[in-house]
């Protein structure tokens, strides 16, 4: 075989396995801990709970992108799953991302909690944060509304 026709399979079996490996996003990412009560939360629980925070919150983008990139390699599909694939692609990313402002929402509460009264020794979990409390779904704009 040529030089070219070598590198010309080569790009066909890359293109090939490319909707498996734009698919395989996995599960969404969860929250791996609880935000501390803030009223009863130390400064350092307040500050392991925002680092774990912003590596969730990593985690959440990395799974976007990988479905945002599946969702437009679907669409350059064809045939009629393409749409059913963007459309599921878009609810998981959707829920992905209510997830986290919920999780945000909770845990800029309890920030307002722990500045309003110092804080102090050994917090259990907030209440926003127990699984209970996370299926009620807090909207984009509540989360995004600024702390006071």
């Amino acid at each position: 075989m040529t030089r070219t026709s070598i590198i010309a399979a080569g790009l066909l079996l890359c293109a090939g396995a490319l909707p498996v490996a734009h698919a395989d996003c996995g599960p969404a990412p969860r929250p791996g801990f609880a935000i501390p009560d803030g009223a009863h939360a130390s400064r350092d629980e307040m500050s392991a709970a925002k680092d774990n925070l912003s590596e969730y919150s990593a985690q959440v983008a990395a799974y976007a992108s990988c479905l945002d990139s599946a969702q437009a390699h679907a669409g350059r599909s064809a045939g009629g799953d393409a749409q059913r694939l963007r459309g599921e692609y878009l609810d998981l990313g959707s829920a992905a991302l209510v997830r986290l402002a919920s999780v945000v929402s909770c845990f800029t509460r309890q920030v307002r909690a722990f500045h309003a009264t110092g804080g102090g020794r050994d917090a259990g979990p907030a209440q926003c944060s127990l699984p209970d409390a996370q299926r009620t779904p807090v909207s984009l704009r509540e989360a995004a509304r600024p702390a006071r």
